[in-house]
């Protein structure tokens, strides 16, 4: 008999649909795999989970889902899908696959067990120093248990210890799928952000732990210091003064009360909250790093070195690696200003020897050939018939250099002016790069991707990045973005803002890399480790600006930091006039104007200019000789 044709048409349109549907998910599969997806674009990640978990495939839904929340940590949908898709790998996970008699045991109660035990011995490991068979064991426990939130956090942990914290990032993500109640997962959370300098994501975190548990120490402790950090002194007073009723002997709430006075210049009263636990004989890490930062002022720093040194002893309890890096690039800054150069040294290099075992080893190979791509797509060539932004907005004020190159003095002195915000380290035109490929639709990475762009591609990018600087301030004639690594952008910068002004920073490279070096910076360079790769660096840094000098015609002025040092006014005047505005007196007087300045030179920006920095290098010449190597290598 045949069949009734309705009936077959419905068949045939279910067909066309999963065959769609299939040609739908490979496609977005192959974005993904290639890198199509923009990187920082959470809702894309969240769509293709979405689509991912509709098809019935939950590993790649959940990879997905926690993508997106990297990207954007407060997305709450996405950790509500992560949360289903994190149960739904529990069922069954270990039963059927096992072969296990549920019939004696149930299943969950099985699954809970194993990944009890396997937690267990996790802790175990850990506590005879055998991190990597405690890693092994707490991804055991998550694969027998996707829904184990302690699994997941104790992982996580163990990551953030390790400094792989893109990873515990998404560990404590996990945690708040299954949990969101979990107020310890968002102050780890928070951990992680502020590690990465996800300052204001950093905030909200903590801040969503103090509304979930407002008797947790731990996290007003943390807000506090992330506060403290971003000059926001009043509230982190309040946070570490609330600690303190919650636990009076806080040490950390205690030094950080004693860290906020010590900003405000008040260091008498600094002093004070922090001789109790001086007095007491029981050194602490927390106590010693506020000490230090104090010392100079009440001429106690041979104190803070001794009870440094003696934290870093033979005979001292065990502290972590964070702690003992904190400590070391302290006592070297105290020790060089104390003219003790080379012990300065030894604790700068040893403070960098540990900092390696923790972060990803940098290539100068692959850092080489990814300057030769950026030079190669950026040629005089294309660049003489690209095509660019429609837009003649001078608003953004682009500074840029090596770190540690005066491109924090520089903008504070543009930022005094009354018609200049100070944007700080933004990082923008990274996002925007990383995210060409899914903009322009073509599978070719970035910078190759740049020959697909059109003129109407530079306008919604652009105005995307001038949203982006009105939403720092909504009434200034310029925003500064500071952010030093844009030398590697300036091309996509010139296409972008062809009316935009560039100020190149530029130091004695000596200087600028043993700065670098002496730099304790919170999360990437991971170059400034090594004297070799600092000089490998620096040189590929010289060859790209070099580069970039002969084939854009963006404005671009260079600025010497020795020169702006010897001739304030001078130098300042002509950056004024660079940036089209008319001169104010209080430029001169940068180091009065109160703004948040959240990078490495904070403290240098808030005291009036001094030589001491320029021709440093020659201190600790007989310890350069592998910087001057890479330095001069053809």
């Amino acid at each position: 008999m045949s069949q009734d044709p309705p009936k077959q048409a419905d068949q045939d349109s279910r067909k066309a649909k999963d065959a769609d549907s299939k040609l739908m998910l490979q496609d977005a599969l192959t974005d993904l795999q290639d890198g199509c997806l923009p990187p920082d674009f959470a809702e894309a990640h969240f769509n293709l989970g979405e689509f991912l978990q509709s098809q019935h495939r939950p590993e790649e839904a959940k990879r997905c889902y926690q993508q997106a929340l990297i990207i954007k940590p407060g997305f709450a949908e996405a950790r509500d899908r992560l949360g289903e898709v994190l149960r739904l790998l529990a069922r069954d996970s270990i039963g059927r696959r096992e072969g296990v008699d549920t019939t004696a045991e149930p299943l969950p109660q099985i699954q809970q067990r194993k990944a009890q035990e396997l937690c267990d011995k996790a802790a175990l490991c850990q506590a005879q120093g055998k991190g990597d068979e405690a890693m092994d064991c707490y991804r055991q426990a998550v694969a027998v248990k996707p829904d184990f939130a302690k699994a997941h956090g104790n992982l996580g942990n163990l990551l953030m210890s390790k400094g792989r914290l893109e990873e515990a990032l998404v560990c404590y993500q996990n945690v708040l799928a299954i949990d969101p109640g979990s107020f310890v997962a968002y102050n780890n959370m928070g951990n992680a952000l502020r590690l990465q300098n996800r300052w204001r994501e950093a905030v909200d975190s903590y801040r969503q732990a103090v509304q979930l548990n407002r008797d947790y120490v731990e996290v007003h402790v943390n807000l506090g210091t992330i506060l403290m950090e971003q000059g926001q002194l009043d509230e982190a007073l309040e946070r570490f003064r609330y600690a303190l009723t919650l636990d009076p002997g806080h040490v950390r709430a205690a030094a950080g009360v004693a860290r906020v006075y010590e900003s405000l210049g008040d260091f008498e009263t600094a002093y004070a909250g922090l001789l109790p636990f001086l007095a007491s004989g029981k050194e602490n890490v927390d106590v010693a790093l506020a000490f230090a930062a104090l010392c100079r002022h009440i001429h106690r720093c041979d104190e803070a070195i001794a009870m440094m040194e003696r934290l870093l002893g033979p005979s001292a309890p065990p502290i972590g690696v964070y702690e003992r890096v904190l400590l070391h690039f302290d006592l070297g800054r105290l020790l060089d200003a104390a003219a003790e150069y080379d012990r300065a040294f030894a604790h700068y290099s040893q403070g960098n020897a540990l900092k390696i075992n923790q972060t990803k080893r940098f290539d100068p190979k692959k850092h080489a050939a990814d300057v030769d791509k950026i030079i190669e797509a950026y040629s005089a060539e294309f660049m003489s018939g690209a095509p660019h932004a429609t837009n003649a907005s001078q608003l953004p004020i682009f500074i840029v250099g090596m770190p540690r190159s005066g491109t924090s003095l520089v903008e504070q002195i543009l930022a005094s002016h009354p018609q200049v915000f100070g944007g700080g380290e933004l990082a923008d035109m990274s996002r925007i790069a990383d995210s060409l490929p899914g903009v322009l639709g073509t599978q070719l990475p970035y910078p190759q991707c740049i020959a697909a762009i059109t003129s109407e591609k530079c306008d919604i990018l652009s105005q995307r990045y001038l949203e982006r600087l009105r939403m720092l301030s909504q009434d200034a004639d310029r925003v500064t973005d500071k952010m030093p690594s844009n030398f590697f952008h300036l091309g996509l910068i010139a296409l972008l803002f062809p009316k935009a002004r560039v100020i190149h920073c530029v130091r004695d490279p000596l200087d600028t890399c043993l700065s670098c070096y002496f730099q304790n910076f919170a999360q990437g360079n991971s170059y400034s480790l090594d004297l070799r790769y600092l000089g490998g660096y620096y040189r590929q840094y010289q060859r790209l600006m070099n580069h970039w000098t002969a084939v854009l015609d963006v404005p671009m002025m260079e600025v010497r930091y020795e020169e702006l040092i010897a001739n304030q006014e001078t130098l300042s005047r002509e950056m004024i006039e660079f940036c089209g505005l008319s001169w104010d007196e209080q430029c001169l007087k940068f180091y009065q104007t109160a703004r948040v300045v959240a990078t490495a030179s904070y403290d240098q920006v808030r005291r009036p200019l001094y030589r001491k920095s320029s021709g440093r290098w020659k201190n600790y010449e007989h310890h350069l000789g592998p910087l001057k190597e890479a330095l001069a290598r053809d």
